[in-house]
């Protein structure tokens, strides 16, 4: 008992400073990053980052003690700042592509499809895992 209420202190202390590194970067980093790169190019380039960051997870499963927990932080932290680049670049991109008029109208279609995506994206990806695995000695998506 004693030990999970350690990791859930420490998981709240993570949080925590995710949370100010988070918000550390929206306010100070961000906004050069966008004037200097642009939204097109920083979205860009924080989704190739993203790619590497996402793929190292299964190689952290070596390290163990407070190497896992420190490679898992910082992995973490880098990806979301990743994230919050991706996602703001892109609203940038669409708020600007639109007349001011029709704003709210491309940002609710563009949420309603992020949602929907959202949800399907799953079961879609069971399929898929399913359908590969019976298919153990095909040429495509052998098991």
């Amino acid at each position: 008992m004693v030990d999970l209420a350690f990791h859930l202190r420490m998981s709240v202390k993570f949080l925590q400073w995710q949370g100010v590194s988070l918000l550390v970067y929206q306010i100070f980093v961000y906004r050069w990053l966008n004037n200097t790169l642009g939204p097109v190019n920083s979205t860009r380039i924080a989704s190739a980052l993203s790619i590497p960051i996402i793929a190292a997870y299964p190689f952290m499963t070596h390290l163990s003690g407070i190497r896992l927990g420190l490679a898992l932080y910082i992995a973490a932290m880098i990806k979301s700042v990743l994230a919050i680049t991706r996602v703001s670049g892109t609203s940038l991109l669409q708020n600007n592509a639109v007349p001011q008029g029709q704003r709210g109208a491309a940002n609710g279609i563009a949420t309603t499809l992020m949602s929907l995506f959202k949800s399907v994206a799953p079961a879609g990806a069971g399929v898929l895992f399913s359908w590969a695995q019976k298919r153990q000695h095909a040429a495509f998506f052998p098991g």
